[in-house]
């Protein structure tokens, strides 16, 4: 029994097979994005939205010059945008699913509206994000 035991505590957390190092890949991701589109919303004055849903999440601006629908992916580094999908088996979530960064860096509910805080749960890992400053922590 002590055998046992002591082999299930050496062998079982290799047996995620890195699943906790993908979890913690696309945390960063995720917490990496919200900061770029915090920064180009203030950089761009223009307002920056990002939505969430299980399958992964999205960050868009304006079609044209801060008017129209939030139609145009913001670009990230190098030739990628930013948003994505989680690894297999990773649940994603946040509350709200859908919030703003206006040209001052907070996050509203909506365009105009009111400072919201925010918490997304990727895998076993949260994000939270303040309101009224905008500053984002895992």
């Amino acid at each position: 029994m002590l055998v046992l035991g002591l082999l299930l505590a050496v062998a079982a957390p290799r047996l995620d097979m890195g699943r906790g190092v993908e979890e913690l890949g696309f945390s960063q991701k995720v917490l990496t994005d919200l900061r770029i589109a915090q920064r180009r919303a203030q950089a761009d004055r223009c307002e920056v939205r990002i939505s969430f849903t299980a399958s992964g999440f999205q960050v868009d601006q304006r079609a044209v010059l801060c008017s129209g629908p939030f139609s145009r992916p913001v670009a990230g580094g190098s030739s990628s945008t930013l948003g994505g999908s989680p690894p297999a088996g990773m649940a994603l979530s946040a509350t709200p699913v859908v919030f703003y960064f206006d040209t001052s860096g907070a996050v509203l509910d909506s365009v105009g509206g009111s400072p919201v805080n925010v918490s997304i749960n990727a895998g076993l890992r949260q994000i939270q994000v303040v309101g009224t400053t905008g500053y984002a922590s895992l």
